[in-house]
């Protein structure tokens, strides 16, 4: 991200992709937190990078075979990009086997009996690797901030440091102690405490992407995910004019790692209702229809009457035997055809036609648990 001025706490002027070219207009300047920052020229604007996303063009290893040495730590990620998950932390001046591609300045690699990627400007071959810098003594702050995009709320200052939870994309936060390691503490509005890489820090909302073009889309970001149970299933039935679950689906990582995953909302619309019992609320789309979602843990400010926006941060998947889930963490959703935004008025519709999740249509075909074992990746 290109900033105003040398550190974490100043206002972003835009995102610079990765692999852009940088021209560097002159020598560091060292931030109040030990952080070395380059001013630069990017897309015909001017600003602040911190070095650590910055490498020289001749330093960016390009060879595909023999081994290579890391100079800092560093992902090693399923796919040759920052959006492909991350299977493990690589230790600064790990040695590594480089196996054979290069896809865009991303090389594939074995270390410790795994394989994916990592970005070529953190690995060199054939020469020494300086250590490691002392890191610079960490500095007190305090102040509001948003998070720029879903990021791991962690244990302590480090990539290795365990997950408490998902701060999804616009998540207030208050700074409550120190940056070290490129990690601010934060203390998040329901009191939960930990760390976060100060890259997605923001002194200022960030603006709401473009919307998508599909009335619904799920509900949910990142990874793979499949439908643990489908229409016509064990609980997806229909008993009453309030208990309209047939054509429900319920979602569920592949991984196992359901618990603390980021809710987004689905649809533009209006909270009808929200009942932290069962995790659950109701969202008004208007014209007749409303989207249900159940067992997850919302924002505070998600209440009734609340406007909401397709692709804003609601909340988190509760864990086992939280918001009603029966013990199996997961995420039930449902749209009813209704006159009241799903409140007594409910009946429950496939996801076909206007109701299609992300462009995909879910035609009931009548059989049991239809649709279950679909694997998508939102």
């Amino acid at each position: 991200r290109l900033r105003r001025s040398p550190g974490y706490e100043h206002g972003i002027i835009s995102a610079v992709p990765e692999g852009t070219k940088v021209d560097v207009l002159g020598e560091s300047v060292r931030a109040d937190d030990g952080t070395r920052w380059y001013e630069v020229a990017a897309g015909g604007e001017t600003g602040y990078m911190v070095s650590d996303y910055l490498a020289a063009s001749s330093a960016l290893l390009t060879a595909t075979s023999g081994d290579a040495t890391t100079i800092d730590r560093l992902h090693l990620r399923t796919g040759p990009s920052l959006g492909d998950e991350s299977i493990t932390v690589l230790p600064d001046g790990a040695t590594v086997a480089l196996t054979g591609e290069n896809r865009n300045g991303w090389l594939s690699l074995a270390f410790d009996g795994r394989e994916g990627y990592a970005y070529g400007a953190f690995l060199t071959q054939g020469a020494e690797v300086d250590e490691p810098a002392e890191p610079a003594a960490p500095r007190a702050r305090n102040g509001t901030r948003w998070m720029l995009d879903a990021v791991n709320l962690r244990e302590g200052a480090g990539l290795d440091e365990r997950v408490l939870r998902v701060l999804g994309a616009g998540t207030t936060v208050e700074l409550s102690g120190p940056f070290t390691n490129g990690f601010a503490r934060v203390t998040a509005g329901d009191g939960a405490v930990g760390w976060v890489a100060t890259e997605f820090l923001g002194d200022s909302p960030s603006a709401a992407p473009a919307p998508p073009s599909a009335a619904i889309v799920w509900p949910v970001r990142g990874g793979e995910w499949e439908i643990s149970q489908g229409y016509n299933g064990s609980s997806h039935v229909n008993v009453d004019g309030l208990w309209q679950y047939q054509y429900s689906f319920d979602l569920a990582r592949t991984d196992g790692g359901t618990a603390g995953q980021a809710v987004y909302s689905p649809v533009d619309g209006t909270v009808r209702w929200y009942d932290p019992s069962t995790g659950g609320v109701s969202i008004d789309m208007g014209d007749g229809l409303a989207f249900a979602m159940f067992h997850a843990e919302y924002d505070a400010g998600i209440a009734e009457g609340e406007a909401v926006s397709q692709g804003q941060y609601l909340g988190t998947i509760s864990g086992p035997g939280g918001g009603g889930n029966g013990g199996f963490p997961h995420l039930h959703i449902t749209v009813w055809e209704t006159n009241d935004g799903g409140n007594w008025s409910r009946m429950a519709v496939p996801f076909t036609g206007r109701t299609a999740i992300s462009g995909v249509e879910f035609p009931n075909s009548g059989a049991g648990n239809d649709h279950r074992g679909f694997v998508f990746t939102p």
